[in-house]
């Protein structure tokens, strides 16, 4: 008889043997395919600003970064030019490798916009990115357009002269000071495809302050369910723990901020990336 032995407790015939073939294949593939998405994340990591840069410009600072999937499609972002700090919190479309890719290539055009075309304010920056974004999932494309794009926080800060400005496209900037908390609203376009001919992106200005705390984040935080009706954290229940930590040291607060996601998260599955970077003055 014409068969496969595999092991001495039974054997294969002919017609089994290729579907086990296939098993064997499809399992190595799923290695290779794990292998290959956590090498992904590793390349993503290193792309991602240290947090001690964030400590060494600003008087403090923490970065909590914690991703659904080995990738993200939250990201986070800091250049120093001469006397100014720009840096920011992004999130892509999607999770995983999808959002990856986009945030990877916005992580790269945001410094090359800087260093070559010599832009400095927020809102004409922003503009420059969402140009430079469609162009790049969209010019090679026969018919349709590609909807990949992000929502970002994007700050300028300069710590001599103590002023600071903003653009939000898709995503607010909270400041907390002398125990009050002030949110900078989010602007109506984000970054990516749109149905709109024009968009706006606009470059809000204020004066910085010895003690002041700012705060940018993606919605991941406050999107996850938990609690015991299994509903939404929110954006009024974290600001209120942002007032609430307001005596607390940054890394101290940081702490907190995980405690309570994981606390409020519960059993329930993480649903999103999550990413909040806090500044202080």
């Amino acid at each position: 008889m014409n068969a496969l032995t595999v092991n001495q407790d039974f054997v294969l015939l002919p017609e089994e043997q290729s579907l086990v073939e296939r098993l064997a294949y499809l399992e190595a593939k799923s290695v290779e395919m794990e292998e290959s998405i956590r090498y992904a994340g590793s390349l993503q990591r290193s792309i991602l600003p240290n947090e001690r840069i964030f400590k060494n410009a600003f008087t403090d600072a923490f970065v909590l970064f914690q991703p659904k999937d080995v990738v993200s499609g939250d990201f986070y972002w800091i250049f120093q030019h001469h006397d100014d700090i720009y840096f920011a919190v992004g999130d892509c479309t999607g999770h995983g490798v999808p959002g990856a890719l986009v945030n990877i290539a916005g992580n790269t055009i945001l410094r090359q916009i800087i260093r070559i075309e010599g832009l400095t304010e927020p809102g004409e920056i922003m503009r420059l990115l969402d140009n430079e974004l469609v162009s790049l999932f969209n010019e090679n494309l026969t018919e349709g357009n590609t909807r990949d794009g992000m929502d970002i926080v994007f700050c300028k800060f300069n710590l001599r002269k103590m002023q600071g400005s903003f653009c939000g496209a898709g995503r607010p900037l909270l400041l907390v000071r002398n125990n009050e908390l002030v949110e900078f609203k989010k602007g109506a376009d984000a970054i990516g495809y749109s149905s709109k001919n024009e968009k706006e992106f606009e470059t809000v200005y204020f004066d910085l302050r010895e003690g002041d705390r700012f705060y940018l984040f993606s919605d991941g935080y406050t999107d996850q369910f938990g609690g015991e009706n299994v509903k939404k954290f929110n954006r009024e229940r974290f600001r209120s723990l942002l007032l609430s930590m307001n005596d607390m040291s940054l890394d101290k607060q940081k702490k907190e901020l995980l405690f309570s996601y994981n606390n409020w998260k519960g059993k329930q599955e993480q649903i999103d990336d999550v990413c909040v970077i806090g500044v202080s003055i």
